[in-house]
C-alpha cells in the first residue's frame, strides 16, 4: 500500500492511497470461491457450478464489497502509518476501479487543531459574591403561598396575580399555525407563564371581553417556525379569578410535606434549597465566563465532522422537544445551530488540551463528594448516590462534570479574578430584579 499526504488547509489533510491490484484481485478470487461453495445455480449441484458462471453472476457484487472493505481497512492503516490523529473523515473519493489495476482513492480528513493557549494570564474574570438573606427566604415563602393559592371568580378588570381563563386563536400573515390556538386555557397574569406581550395584552380585561394582541415572536423562540415573525391573537376572556393565599403556618408546612418542625423547619429547608441553587448558578456563571475567555483566547479552526455531529445532536434534542408539545418538527433549519455547535466543539477541544497539559483527573473521592452534594436535596440521599454508582453511564456524566469544574478552577488560578458583590434576586433572575 502506498500513501501520500498533502496538507490542504490549517487542519485539512488529503491522503492519496493506492492498494495493489494483486491484493484486491486475491481477495476477490477468495470470496468468489467462497460463494461458489454455497451458490445455488439452476442446472448445477451446489458447489459444482463452473467458476466462469460464478464470476458472471456474482463478480460485480463481490468486487464492490471488496473495494468497500479494502478502502475502510487501508484508510485506518494509512492513518496509523502516517501518524495522523484524525478528528473526523470529511470524504472519500475513489477513482473508477478497473480490474487488474491498483485501487486508488483520496481520503479528506480534518485533524485536531493545535490549541494556542491554555492559560488566562492577563484575562479579567468577574466572580460574583452573593449570599442568601432572610429577605430572600421570605420572598420564596411568599412565592410558595402564591403557587398554592386557591382561586375564586371575581367581577371587573383582571390584574397581576389573577388567573384568567381564555380562548385564543393566533395567525401569522392570516394563517393559523400549530400550537397557536386553545380553548379554556388558564394562566396567571404577571407570573411569566406567557410571553410578556401576550400577558400585557390581556391585563385589565374582564370576563366576556375580547382583545386583539399583536407582537413579534422573539428571534430565539423555541419554535423555529414562528421565531421572529409577526403574530396576531384574537382572545376571548371567559373567566377572571382572584387568588386566595394560604396562611404561613404549621398546617401549610405540613401540606408541603414537612411533618415535623412546622414553619421554622420549612424556613430551614427553603434556605438550604436556595443555597444549593445559588451554588449551582455560581458554578455555571463562573464556568461560562471562563469558557468565554478561553474561546476568545483560542481562534481555532474546528473539524467539520465534529461540528456536524454536534448539530445533529442539537436538532435531535429540539425535535424531541417540539414533538412532545405536539408541534411538527419536519422543517428544522440545521444552519440555525451551526455556530452554536462550532463553539461547543471548539470549547470541548480546548478543555481537552487543558486537561492534558495540566494532567487533570476526576479522582474517585472528588466524584463521590460531588454526587453526595447533589444528593442533599433528596429525601433519600443514599438511594441517590447508589443510583449513580449503579449506572456506569450516569457515573461517567458526573466524572465529565467534575473534570470540567476542575478545568475552570485551574484556569481561574492564572486569571485576574475580580470579586463583585451582587444580591441574590438580581443574580438568580436579573430580568425580574
Amino acid at each position: 500500500m502506498q500513501v501520500t499526504v498533502e496538507q490542504t488547509g490549517v487542519i485539512e489533510r488529503k491522503l492519496k492511497v493506492s492498494v495493489p491490484s494483486e491484493e484486491v484481485g486475491a481477495e476477490v478470487d477468495k470470496r468468489l470461491r467462497d460463494v461458489s461453495r454455497q451458490a445455488k445455480i439452476p442446472g448445477f449441484r451446489p458447489g459444482k457450478a463452473p467458476m466462469s458462471v460464478i464470476q458472471k453472476q456474482y463478480s460485480g457484487r463481490v468486487i464492490n464489497e471488496v473495494i468497500s472493505d479494502k478502502i475502510y481497512a487501508s484508510y485506518q492503516e494509512a492513518l496509523s502509518k502516517e501518524q495522523i490523529d484524525a478528528a473526523g473523515l470529511v470524504s472519500i473519493d475513489p477513482e473508477p476501479y478497473e480490474s487488474g489495476k491498483d485501487l486508488e482513492y483520496t481520503a479528506t480528513v480534518d485533524v485536531f487543531p493545535e490549541i494556542p493557549t491554555v492559560s488566562l494570564s492577563g484575562k479579567a474574570i468577574e466572580k460574583p459574591v452573593c449570599e442568601v438573606t432572610e429577605e430572600d427566604v421570605e420572598r420564596t415563602l411568599d412565592d410558595l403561598r402564591k403557587r398554592n393559592a386557591t382561586f375564586s371568580e371575581k367581577d371587573g378588570a383582571s390584574e397581576a396575580g389573577d388567573r384568567v381563563v381564555i380562548d385564543f386563536n393566533g395567525s401569522i400573515e392570516g394563517e393559523s399555525f400549530a400550537g397557536g390556538s386553545a380553548t379554556d386555557f388558564p394562566f396567571v397574569l404577571g407570573e411569566g407563564q406567557m410571553l410578556a406581550h401576550f400577558d400585557e395584552g390581556i391585563a385589565g380585561a374582564g370576563a366576556g371581553d375580547t382583545r386583539t394582541v399583536e407582537f413579534t415572536f422573539p428571534e430565539d423562540y423555541h419554535n423555529g417556525d414562528v421565531a421572529g415573525k409577526d403574530v396576531k391573537f384574537e382572545v376571548t376572556v371567559k373567566k377572571v379569578e382572584r387568588p386566595e393565599l394560604p396562611e404561613l403556618n404549621d398546617a401549610f408546612a405540613e401540606d408541603l410535606g414537612i411533618r415535623e418542625g412546622g414553619v421554622e423547619k420549612m424556613r430551614e429547608e427553603v434556605r438550604s434549597s436556595l443555597e444549593r441553587e445559588l451554588a449551582d448558578r455560581m458554578r455555571a456563571t463562573i464556568r461560562d465566563r471562563v469558557m468565554d475567555a478561553l474561546y476568545e483566547a483560542n481562534d481555532i479552526e474546528v473539524p467539520r465532522a465534529l461540528v456536524e455531529e454536534e448539530v445533529g445532536r442539537a436538532v435531535e434534542a429540539i425535535t424531541q422537544q417540539l414533538e412532545s408539545q405536539g408541534i411538527p418538527a419536519d422543517s428544522i433549519e440545521r444552519d440555525r445551530y451551526t455556530e452554536q455547535a462550532r463553539r461547543r466543539v471548539a470549547l470541548g477541544l480546548i478543555a481537552r488540551e487543558v486537561i492534558t497539559r495540566h494532567d487533570i483527573k476526576a479522582g474517585g473521592d472528588t466524584v463521590r463528594s460531588r454526587i453526595e452534594e447533589m444528593a442533599q436535596g433528596y429525601d433519600d440521599a443514599n438511594a441517590f448516590v447508589n443510583f449513580y454508582y449503579s449506572d456506569p453511564e450516569k457515573l461517567q456524566q458526573i466524572e465529565a462534570m467534575v473534570l470540567e469544574e476542575q478545568v475552570v478552577s485551574t484556569m481561574l488560578e492564572s486569571a485576574d479574578v475580580k470579586e463583585v458583590n451582587i444580591g441574590f434576586r438580581e443574580f438568580m433572575n436579573p430580568k425580574s430584579a
